[in-house]
């Protein structure tokens, strides 16, 4: 996997779903597949692109200018004898030499707008990232339901075999074989729940990836990978979404310093040669030297223009500061989600082992006609549900860490470092 530098972090690889086998996907992979081929980085990119050029199109206005042109026509010239046909051209070359500020903050809202779309692009590619991230650990605590639901069935098949032979013995009720048979029906029910679960996650993944999996790596594994990103500690101000909206205000305060120097006019220098054709020539001329030239709009024109820039940036202002409390926010509940999950794990580990404890213990009553054969099934089926509630537990903190990641606008980074390391 190679991964890029900078705002455009992207994973490369050619031919992707030949390369890698579907049962062998990690999260790495799914992640880096995902930002290799998604829509939404490619227009962010193509946003890019054109802001690029709208920077070069303002610099341009630097660079001196050809102007040309040809008036074919009937007419008469001052001193000429009557009306006649004939041409007039002209042409020169202009270079501007002073403005009052327009074009350098034009230059300078362009590059401002620039960057916000470079940061976009960033915050496109972090939200990638985290959706897959979110998609994948859902998969891999599916397929961790799926082995608890198969598990139950192993161990209620082997209680049916242990109850027939019971019966056939006549150590045990007739009923007790309806009971044990209700109860693996249940639990195979469990198992194609468990499997559509796992099925509708995979189906997303490969409308992101483009490929679904038959298998990946157990959420074990999974949760080590992010646990190895580090501590989800980081400085909101710097994710890529406050970066973009900051951006966004620089070009904001700079549209209105345009707007301010509309009124003001500008100063060029320049030269132009004109030529007429016929036995008029008098409007043949060479002009060399400054020009000045400006307007004077009615109707409130360059006050409007200065209103509107100013909301502007008053909106942006708004903006740049909802991101950040929405950084802030995402932060804090991600903090508060992993600490929730975490200490539900220990109470769902300790209902698996005294439930197993349990079942083996029951089961010794019942042979003694000590307990109803309910109470041997019940443990099977706590178990079970204690595991789904165990995998839920642990795919919560995994998501959390992941979204304080996101939150701190350093999650594919730290992906891309630790990439480089494997």
């Amino acid at each position: 996997m190679r991964w890029t530098s900078g705002a455009e972090a992207s994973f490369s690889i050619e031919e992707a779903p030949h390369r890698i086998s579907t049962d062998e996907l990690t999260l790495l992979n799914s992640v880096g597949i995902a930002i290799s081929r998604h829509p939404a980085i490619g227009r962010a990119k193509a946003v890019i692109a054109q802001g690029t050029s709208e920077v070069a199109i303002a610099k341009a206005a630097w660079y001196p200018k050809i102007e040309y042109g040809v008036r074919p026509g009937y007419g008469g010239n001052f001193g000429s004898e009557g009306n006649q046909s004939g041409a007039r051209a002209t042409a020169g070359v202009n270079q501007l030499i002073y403005d009052f500020g327009r074009t350098t903050n034009r230059i300078a809202a362009a590059d401002a707008t620039l960057n916000r779309q470079q940061y976009q692009l960033a915050d496109v590619i972090e939200s990638t990232a985290s959706d897959t991230a979110s998609i994948f650990i859902e998969l891999a605590a599916s397929q961790d339901i799926v082995a608890a639901a198969q598990r139950q069935v192993t161990t209620l098949q082997e209680t049916r075999s242990k109850i027939l032979d019971r019966v056939r013995a006549g150590l045990s009720a007739t009923s007790d074989r309806n009971l044990i048979d209700v109860a693996l029906h249940r639990a195979e029910a469990d198992v194609l729940k468990a499997n559509t679960r796992f099925d509708v996650a995979a189906a997303k993944l490969a409308e992101i990836i483009g490929l679904r999996p038959r298998h990946v790596a157990a959420l074990g594994q999974t949760g080590l990978q992010i646990y190895q990103l580090g501590s989800e500690n980081g400085d909101t101000e710097q994710t890529p979404a406050i970066l973009a909206a900051s951006a966004a205000v620089d070009a904001a305060n700079a549209s209105l310093k345009v707007a301010e120097s509309e009124s003001y006019p500008s100063i060029t220098i320049g030269a132009s040669r004109a030529r007429s054709t016929g036995r008029a020539n008098a409007a043949d001329d060479t002009w060399i030297g400054l020009s000045l030239s400006g307007n004077f709009p009615f109707g409130g024109l360059t006050k409007h223009r200065v209103g509107a820039a100013e909301a502007e940036r008053r909106a942006a202002l708004e903006t740049l500061e909802n991101q950040r409390l929405v950084a802030r926010t995402a932060l804090a509940s991600a903090r508060i989600e992993a600490k929730g999950a975490s200490a539900r794990l220990e109470n769902h580990q300790k209902v698996i082992e005294l439930s197993r404890s349990s079942r083996d213990l029951y089961w010794q009553e019942y042979t003694l006609n000590k307990r109803p054969l309910t109470e041997v099934i019940n443990p099977d089926r706590d178990i079970y549900q204690a595991e789904v509630e165990f995998t839920s537990a642990v795919a919560d903190g995994l998501l959390a860490r992941v979204k304080a990641h996101v939150a701190a606008g350093r999650f594919v980074e730290l992906l891309r470092q630790q990439d480089q390391k494997i």
